[in-house]
Formats: C-alpha cells, structure tokens, sequence
C-alpha cells in the first residue's frame, strides 16, 4: 500500500514511528484534512503496515448515515470479539458491554456510558496482553456520539497499556472529534498530521500513476485549479476526462464542490434504474448490507446484480456482506436526487425491514410526510431504549424526532420536549437542556408541569447554587399539594442550601423530605432523603440517632445503588471520618468506590476518592493523599465535573500545604475560591480560604494567616456550620491565640467543645482541650495548659490521627519548656518531630525541631540576656513582629513586649533596626 501513496514520505514515516511506539505504550495518530484530500489511504497503508508488525488491529469506518445510530462504531470495532474477551471482564462491565453491543437486554437497571466504555477498556486490555492492539478509525468524525462516548471513557484510561489509535478526521466537518485525543494521549503520546493538498507535480504524478493519464503543463495547471489538489477529486475528474475523451479547456474551471457532485450525479445516472434504487435502498442505511437490501427490496437477485454493477462502476464496494460507497459523497449524492415521495417510501419499507428498535424509529420518522402519532410515540420508545442502554445523547436525538412528528397535542409535545432536555442534561449537554427548558419555561401554565421544568432546570449544577435555590422555590410553589413532587424538590434544594451555607433551611428543608418520603412509602425514596438530612445534619452537628444506619440498611435492599449524592452509606463513611474512626471510613470509602467503578458510575468514583484522600491526609500518610488527589482530579477533569475545580483548593491544598509544598498549596486553593465564586458555592470558598490560612500558619507568617482565618469563625456559625470535626477550627483558633485575640479565642473554643460534648466526637474535643491549653499558656496560666494539653491527648487516644496527635505533642512540648520541664518538653518535642517525618509533614517537623533546639541547655550570654529574652531578642532581630513571637513562644504579648525592653535595657539600642544590626 505504501507505494501507492503519492509524495507522503513524512505521513509514511510517522506511521512507522507510531506502530513502533506503541510497544512501549499508549499514543494516537491523527491525519486531518478535508474530504478527498489523502487520510483514508495513508490510514488503510497504517493499517496493512499494523496488521504485519502487531498483535490486533480493530478497524471502524464512519459513516454519516450511521453516526445517528447508537454503538454502531462499538459494534464494528468489538462486536465480533465479545466471546473472546467477556470472560476477562467484571460482571457489571460485561453486562454494561452486552447490552450496547444488543447481545443482551437492559433490563431495569440501565447501563451508562461510563460503565460501556470501562467494559472497553478491559477488553483492550485483555487483547493487548500478549501483543499491541491498534484501533483504527477512518473518518471519525462520524463516530456515533455513543460510541464516541465510551471510546472516550477507555482510552482516556489507558496507563502503560500497548494501546494506539490511528484515525482520520475532516477539517471541514462541523462535527467535533469527540475522543478528545489531546487530552487522552498527553505528554507527546498524540501526533496529528494535517494532510494538505497535493502539488501540481504530485497531481501530475498521481494521475501518470493511477489513470495513465498525461496532461500538457497548461492542462494540468487548469485541472489543478479546479481540484485544488484534492486527491479523491482529482481522480475522478480525471476519469471523467477519460470516459469522455475531453481536456481541461480555459474557461471551463469549476468550483470543487459543485464540479465533484455534478460529476458523481452524472457517474450515477449511467446506472440503470433498477440499479440506483437498490442504492438508495444502501444510502438510506445507517449499515447496509447484501441481506437486507434483498429483504426490502424484495427480489434478491436483481439486487445482486445490481449491487455487481455499481461495484464496476467504481460506486460501492463489497466487503463480504457489507455495502460501502467508495466515498460518503456518493451516498449522499445518491439520495439526495431521489424525489422526496420515494425517499419516503424507501424509509416506509425500511423500518419494516430493520430489526433495530432505534434504526426502526429513525426511519419511520424520515418515511413521515408530517405529523405521525405513532412515528412520534415509536420515537420516544426508542430514546427510552437508548438511554437504557446508557446512549444518552442519542436519545436526546431521538426525543428531539419525537418532538417534531408530534401534532395537536401541545402538552405532549412539551413533555417530550422535557424528555429531551433531560437527556441533553445526562448526556453533559447542558447548554442544550437549558435552552430548552427556557423555551419551556415560557410556554407552560403554572401548575405540575412548569415545576417539572423549573426542576430540571435546577438539576443543572453549572448554574450556582443561587439561582438553583431560586428555581427550586418556584418548582416547590407550582408543585402545589403533590407530595412526590415537593418531596424530590426539598432534597435537592436542601443539598444546594449546604453548598450555599444555609445549613439551618438545609437541615429543615431536608426533614421535611424525608417525612414527605415517609408518607409515600416508597424505600428508594426514603433512603434518598435520609442521605440528604444526614448530609445537613452533619454540617449542623445536630444528628438524629441511628437515622443514617437506618438509610444504611434501606439501602442494601434495594435492587440497584444510588448515586453518591443520594447514598447514606456514603454519608455514613463521611461521618466515620469526621469522628476519627479513619480506618473504618476508609475501607467503607474504598467499597464505595469499587462498587462505584463496577457500575461505570465515575462521578460518584471521583467524590470517593477524593474522600479517600481526606481520610489519608487524617492518618498522616500525606503522599499517598496526594495520590489520591491525583487520582480525583484527573477523574474530575475528565468528566468535566462542575465543581471540580473547587475540590482542589478544599482537600489537594490541604495535604499541599502540610507537605510544605507552600506555593502549590496557595494556587490550588486560590484555584478552587475562583471556581467557588464563579458558581457561588459558599461552603467551598471558605474551605479554600482556610486552606490559604493554614498555609500562612504553618510557615509562621501570623498576620498573613489572620487575613484568611480571623473572621471565619463568625462565618461559619452564622451559616450554621457547627461542625466541630471540620479541620480549619484548630488553625482559627491557634492564629487568634497568636495574634494575641485571647478572648475571641476563649469565646469560640468554649463553643467549640460544647458541640463536641453534644455529639460526642473525640477529635473535636480533642482540638478544643488543646487550643484551650493554648490560650491558658498565652495567659502564664501553667497549671491550666497542661491539664488541657494531657486530655487533648487522651481524647485522642484510639483515633487513627497522628498529626493531630503531633500537634498536641509540640504545643505540649513548647509549654513544658517554657515551665523549665526541659525533659519532659524534650521528649514530648522528639515524638512530635518523630510523627511529623514519619507522615512527611516537613513544615511541621521543622517547627517542632525549632522548638526542641530552645532546649538545648543555652548559657546566658555575657550581654547578660536570659535564655528566653535571647531566644525573643533572636526573633525580632530577623523581624517578627510581637504576635508572631508570642505565637512562635507560646506567650502572651504583653510579655513579649516586656521581654523586648529588659533586651533593649541591657543591649543598649532603642529600635527593632539597631537590635538587627547589632545581632
């Protein structure tokens, strides 16, 4: 084949690097361009090459007729392999599989695309265990978007698999390449190749070569003109030029798209009759074949013969029973000069004659000269089917059709107009779904429909928390006195009023959810609700006992899981965590996820792990949190999910900045406030704002610290949020006690434990003992600090929580120095820096290092300076200010600043300035 490519050495030496790469791992290679130009037999000279040097080669050719057919492409590429790959694959992704691929029924509960495309990738897996698997795609612009979907979904997944795709797209389709290879196949492992028009030279050698055909230089310069060096037009206008014996003349050059159809119409028009009806029967299928044909059109051997004619006519191509036209314009061309009467009738006869649910529906649509009732309704079936079986943007399409043949019934064509936005929505079309829920929106009366549209409209998280609260108050008001209704809207506005940090209308909104469930009766229902109160609740330390064990429990009877959003097992793990008990929450986290995985379901997957880096940042095993973070973030990004963003500035800060990983840590928070503020998610910003806090904290800086935590306090309580496990309560209090705002601080942990002691959660009051033993060291008060700094350990005793175990210690450590206790303050001070490195905590380990180094046994200095006016001298010399040496030395300001004249006294400088010229 690679001779007969003409003056593409570079594209024929890229084929070569790319098959040779994928040994050693995944990479793509792209060639663009547009239609005719050269990709299909550079491709097919990929895939003969492929096919001698490689373990598998799975080959698909779009088709325009087929990309509104779901998994057509999937079926192409491993239908035929199902049998040899399904006993490697899990039961759920061999089951998601079958059903895309129609070798079994959906069945109630319906597989997504996540869940097909997961099966995907096991089975390439399986095939390139032994040897390199090749997927090849020519023209893949015309993916179904259903195939493209869980192409999508496996080969973004790919690690050090031997995996490559080659493919063809057109430049001038107006149809995205959905695969996203350039996000699939990063860091130089996608090479695309726009494959440009051929030269005069090259167009003279190409018609030498394959027609025989010579042209004086004059001739040749018109014939290039009018082909614009478009191989495939080339080819026909010269064989055009030889059937009819004629030259390229002066005055006769064409416009390419115009002189190309008009040729291809007039190359059909020398067909008999008999011959170009079968091949609109062929152009009107999504998948024509032999067998088909001959089914419709009824008489099997003239359908032979014809289909023998067209192939010497240079028209189709046979392959086995397949029918293809040598190129997609021919198709087109074909049927498009049928009259529309007999396009019509050709589809009538088609939808009798395909078997599949959803091509039946297409083609009674198409046969439809106006409104059909039962097209309509065959329609809306067929979205349903697609969707089960997890096409959701085909089954918009299909809604969509559905809207169009539907006639006086306005309020059925809204419905299925509902349906399609809601697909739209499912399919990550939100753009879509919400233009059309605003036309929806200003058609229908008040009452039950216009809540349903208000609500759908609502489930689109891009819009921010606000207006989604809005649109559920105005759902709710037209919901009236339907209980289901009110009932799924209560849940939801409730989960947007924790976002927004309304936890009060949260936790109210969400209990009457669950007595409107309770009502119904309905277990999925009340399993759904007791997640969303739970979820309040847990914002509002305000529990009701036992009531997410029994959500728990619910849900394990039922058929099918919920969402994570709808889960009381997931808000259960949560809980787990926030009370300490890491290793339980983990292993649930970790079932979750795996369960997750199993169904496809990749949005819940991404939340669990990003929990899972939050129970690893809470057992001090900060780089494995980080893993996980990794891990969430690409599983966010590739699934574009919406608050994404905002998870990294929450959790990947966090673990970011205990690694002391201080620049990091500031960009990812400062990352997820702009998303937060982008969709005013309130609970986000302030986590991330924390985060910024604790960065400052850590690395000393008290008065930069200040600026992000010393009002968040009074934020958080008037939201509500009285969780006292949430990891910021310790870095507010631990900056207010060094800035010297000992009261404030006095007021806020009093508050503190008193919701620990509520709800009963060891870490809270841990954290609350130990800032209190802050507070009472700032003050001189000893006695007091080490009691509360002793039961701060002990709360923690049988909590996997290592650095806050190490925090107590270096505050402990710190007080007892400061008591002159030099070696109990040695030994509390050695563990903490013990615990610190062991979790990889560095800018914590460095401040407890400090602290053990003032114990060193210093002499007073022959200035005459104790060792603690040395230690306060030494600090302001390399400019601290007073509160951050009263942090830095656990003492109260006024102290410090007693310190600092008895060193001014004895040094003899008046100034901060003189103090650091002279240190």
């Amino acid at each position: 084949m690679g001779s007969a490519v003409i003056s593409r050495d570079e594209e024929l030496a890229a084929i070569g690097a790319f098959i040779d790469g994928i040994w050693s791992g995944p990479r793509a290679l792209v060639f663009a361009g547009e239609a005719g130009i050269g990709k299909t037999i550079l491709w097919e000279t990929g895939v003969a090459q492929a096919k001698g040097r490689v373990g598998r080669v799975l080959s698909c050719r779009g088709a325009e007729a087929e990309a509104s057919l779901s998994f057509s492409a999937l079926s192409e590429l491993v239908g035929s392999l199902f049998d040899e790959v399904s006993p490697s694959l899990a039961a759920p992704r061999r089951r998601a599989l079958a059903v895309a691929l129609l070798l079994a029924e959906p069945g109630e509960e319906r597989p997504d695309a996540h869940a097909i495309g997961l099966g995907v990738l096991d089975a390439l897996r399986v095939l390139a265990a032994d040897a390199p698997v090749v997927v090849a795609l020519d023209d893949a612009q015309w993916l179904d978007p259903a195939s493209a979907g869980v192409l999508g979904v496996a080969l973004r997944r790919l690690e050090d698999d031997h995996v490559g795709v080659l493919a063809t797209v057109r430049t001038s389709s107006q149809t995205a390449l959905s695969l996203e290879l350039g996000r699939t196949f990063p860091d130089g492992r996608l090479e695309q190749r726009l494959i440009g028009p051929l030269s005069l030279g090259e167009t003279h050698q190409l018609l030498r070569e394959r027609l025989a055909l010579e042209l004086t230089r004059l001739e040749l310069a018109r014939f290039h003109e009018a082909t614009a060096g478009n191989a495939f037009f080339a080819l026909e206008l010269g064989r055009e030029l030889l059937r009819t014996g004629t030259r390229p003349v002066a005055g006769r050059a064409l416009r390419v798209p115009e002189s190309l159809r008009g040729l291809l119409a007039s190359r059909l028009s020398r067909l008999p009759a008999e011959t170009v009806e079968v091949l609109v029967l062929a152009a009107a299928l999504a998948r024509p074949t032999v067998e088909l044909v001959a089914a419709t059109y009824g008489d099997g051997e003239s359908v032979l013969t014809a289909l023998e004619g067209a192939c010497r006519e240079g028209v189709i191509e046979l392959d086995d029973h397949r029918i293809r036209f040598v190129h997609p314009v021919l198709a087109s061309v074909c049927y498009e000069q049928a009259p529309a009467w007999k396009r019509r009738a050709v589809h009538r006869a088609l939808a009798d004659a395909v078997a599949d649910v959803e091509e039946q529906a297409r083609h009674l649509a198409l046969a439809a000269a106006g409104p059909d009732a039962i097209a309509a309704s065959r329609l809306e079936a067929a979205a349903g089917h697609a969707a089960a079986r997890g096409a959701t943007a085909a089954a918009a399409e299909l809604a969509e059709l559905a809207v169009g043949l539907t006639a006086d019934d306005p309020a059925l064509r809204r419905t299925r107009r509902l349906l399609a936005a809601h697909f739209h929505r499912l399919a990550g079309n939100s753009d879509e779904s919400l233009t059309m829920l605003e036309a929806l929106a200003a058609e229908v009366a008040p009452g039950p429909e216009r809540s349903d549209v208000l609500f759908e409209t609502a489930l689109n998280y891009s819009m921010g928390a606000p207006t989604a609260i809005a649109l559920c108050d105005e759902a709710l008001s037209e919901a009236g006195a339907d209980v289901v209704r009110s009932t799924r809207i209560l849940g939801v506005r409730s989960t947007y009023e924790v976002i927004g940090l309304s936890i009060r209308q949260a936790v109210s909104d969400a209990r009457a959810a669950l007595a409107g469930a309770e009502r119904i009766g309905d277990p999925r229902l009340i399993a759904t609700m007791i997640a969303k109160v739970g979820h309040a609740e847990t914002f509002a330390a305000d529990p009701t006992p036992g009531l997410v064990e029994r959500g728990v429990e619910i849900e394990g009877r039922l058929e099918a899981g919920l969402a994570v959003v709808d889960s009381p097992r997931y808000i259960l793990a949560r809980r787990l965590l926030l009370f300490g008990e890491v290793g339980r929450a983990d292993a649930a986290l970790e079932k979750l996820e795996a369960d997750a995985a199993e169904r496809g379901d990749e949005y819940s997957q991404d939340m669990f792990l990003w929990h899972r880096a939050l129970a690893q940042w809470a057992a001090g095993r900060l780089h494995s949190a980080l893993e996980f973070a990794d891990r969430a973030q690409g599983f966010g990004g590739q699934i574009q999910k919406w608050h994404e963003r905002a998870w990294v500035g929450r959790i990947r800060a966090l673990v970011e900045a205990d690694l002391g990983l201080a620049d990091e840590a500031r960009a990812s928070a400062r990352q997820g406030i702009a998303r937060a503020q982008e969709l005013s998610l309130d609970a986000y910003e302030l986590h991330c704002q924390s985060v910024l806090g604790r960065v400052e904290l850590v690395a000393g800086n008290l008065e930069a610290a200040g600026v992000h935590l010393r009002d968040l306090a009074d934020r958080l309580f008037a939201a509500g949020l009285n969780d006292p496990a949430q990891p910021l309560w310790a870095d507010i209090f631990e900056t207010l006690v060094g800035l010297g705002e000992l009261e404030r601080a006095r007021v806020y942990v009093r508050r503190h434990e008193q919701t620990a002691k509520a709800i009963a959660n060891p870490w809270a009051a841990a954290v609350g003992a130990r800032c209190r033993g802050l507070i009472a060291a700032a003050e001189g008060d000893f006695p007091a600090a080490f009691s509360a700094l002793e039961q701060s350990s002990d709360n923690l005793d049988g909590l996997e929580l290592p650095l806050e175990r190490a925090r107590t210690l270096l505050r402990l450590g710190a007080v007892r120095r400061r008591a002159d206790q030099k070696r109990a303050a040695r030994e509390a001070l050695e563990q903490a820096v013990a615990i610190f490195e062991q979790s990889a905590a560095r800018p914590w380990a460095d401040k407890a290092r400090a602290e053990l180094a003032r114990i060193a046994g210093r002499r007073p200095s022959s200035n005459g300076l104790t060792e603690t006016e040395h230690q306060v001298a030494e600090l302001a010399a390399a400019g601290r200010s007073n509160k951050e040496i009263a942090a830095e030395l656990f003492m109260g300001l006024s102290t410090v600043e007693a310190h600092l004249s008895r060193v001014y006294r004895k040094l003899g400088v008046r100034s901060r300035a003189s103090l650091g010229r002279l240190w």
